[in-house]
């Protein structure tokens, strides 16, 4: 007979249904409210310049709040200083914030740039340029330099960050330059000095991309003005720093060096002397993914003297120099799913006057269902994943389950989860198991 089973099939379909709709989700409720929404953007930017000095500075911010809202915010400064000997600085700053805004959270976003540069009546030369960043697709660039040429020297120095910030990021940057030379002489001798620095700091989270980059040249000579015997020196001095970052990152670079000489005479003994030096330290530093630094050096001092046949010689050198970067991380391989199985019978008896009963029965199970045993690892991380189903079928009842687990460990640390799901339908009625928890 069909009975039964067209029986059993309107329990199980108008179950599944009703189940469908216990299960499924309220229709969200319409309301006839209107939203509100804002958008406001500020900018103000200023610049000075003159006596061998300028600065420049740049500020920009931007809310937005509501479905549809946008706002944006530029400002840029620039100044330039020079004196009758053609010495020079230069500054320039420019930020740009933006925010997007939603209809559920208050997007912001600020940027902040500030620039200096100066040089002095000895050659010394300074830049500097400081940047900030916070919130959404906020940017900010900056970029600072001085050159100085005179009777006992040169020096130039630059320093210039760019940096941007997507998505929530944010953005720092420092970059310092520094430069100086110094000589003397007189009739019986002759002394020459440089000095360079350096520092850049630059740090990027959450969005990406910063650069930071810092040149110092600096170098002087002199000689002896007498007519009884010969004094010379020279010295130089030169530093190339540079840092980058993106994604998480953050890097450091410092460096310091320094280079002398000097030589002179003795008239009344008739004895000439000279003597050099150079001293040089380089650092760098970095953190996080897709970051790098380096630092680079230089240095050198010469010093020479004579009188009659008498004559001395003196040189000293320094060139540290270091570079650091750290590797992008790499992702984990998924392992091998696994394999399912299955088992099942019918069977019927009857005899002669009898109506046929139709019996049967049926079990069946699988394993991995669908397959999935996977695991991975890479540099400390790895995961683990495993799964089982199970179903079976009778006269009166039709039900199965599922079960899974993963963790992820990095180094001693581990985080997982697990949860299983069951259900049957039956002339009982309907019943549905679900249980998650965590490892």
């Amino acid at each position: 007979m069909q009975i039964p089973r067209l029986k059993w099939s309107l329990i199980i379909s108008t179950s599944a249904f009703a189940l469908m709709l216990s299960a499924g989700p309220m229709a969200p409720l319409q309301s006839t409210a209107a939203w509100a929404a804002s958008a406001s953007g500020h900018s103000e930017s200023s610049s000075t310049a003159g006596g061998g000095a300028t600065s420049s500075s740049s500020h920009s911010d931007a809310t937005a709040d509501g479905a549809g809202a946008t706002a944006s915010a530029d400002g840029g400064a620039s100044g330039h200083s020079e004196d009758a000997n053609g010495n020079t600085a230069d500054s320039s700053a420019s930020t740009h914030a933006g925010a997007t805004g939603n209809d559920t959270a208050t997007d912001s976003s600020t940027a902040d740039s500030a620039t200096d540069a100066h040089f002095d009546s000895d050659g010394g030369v300074t830049a500097n340029a400081v940047l900030t960043t916070t919130g959404t697709a906020a940017s900010a660039s900056g970029a600072a330099s001085a050159a100085t040429t005179s009777e006992d020297g040169s020096t130039t120095a630059s320093a210039s960050v760019n940096g941007s910030s997507i998505g929530n990021g944010s953005a720092t940057g420092h970059a310092f330059g520094d430069g100086a030379t110094t000589t003397t002489s007189d009739g019986t001798s002759a002394a020459s000095e440089s000095t360079a620095d350096g520092d850049t700091e630059v740090s990027t989270t959450g969005g990406g991309s910063m650069t930071g980059a810092v040149t110092v040249d600096t170098s002087g000579s002199n000689t002896s003005t007498g007519s009884d015997g010969a004094a010379a020196a020279s010295s130089s001095a030169h530093i190339d720093l540079s840092a980058g970052s993106t994604g998480e990152g953050s890097a450091s670079s410092s460096a310091h060096i320094d280079a002398g000489s000097d030589g002179s005479v003795d008239t009344s003994g008739r004895t000439s002397s000279s003597d050099a030096f150079a001293d040089g330290d380089a650092t760098a530093n970095n953190a996080g993914p897709g970051t790098s630094a380096s630092a680079s050096g230089t240095g050198s001092g010469t010093g020479a003297a004579s009188i009659d046949n008498n004559d001395s010689a003196a040189s000293a050198d320094v060139n540290p120099a270091v570079s650091v970067s750290t590797p992008t991380a790499t992702t984990g391989t998924d392992g091998t799913g696994g394999s399912e199985t299955g088992t099942g019978s019918t069977s019927g008896t009857g005899t002669a006057g009898q109506t046929d009963t139709g019996a049967t029965a049926g079990t069946g199970t699988s394993t991995n269902a669908p397959a999935t045993s996977n695991t991975g690892s890479s540099s400390g991380l790895s995961t683990s994943g495993t799964g089982t189903g199970t179903s079976q079928t009778t006269d009166d009842n039709v039900g199965g389950s599922d079960s899974g687990s993963g963790a992820v460990s990095f180094d001693d640390n581990t985080i997982g989860g697990n949860g299983s799901a069951g259900a049957s339908v039956g002339t009982s009625g309907v019943d549905v198991d679900v249980d998650a928890g965590t490892m």
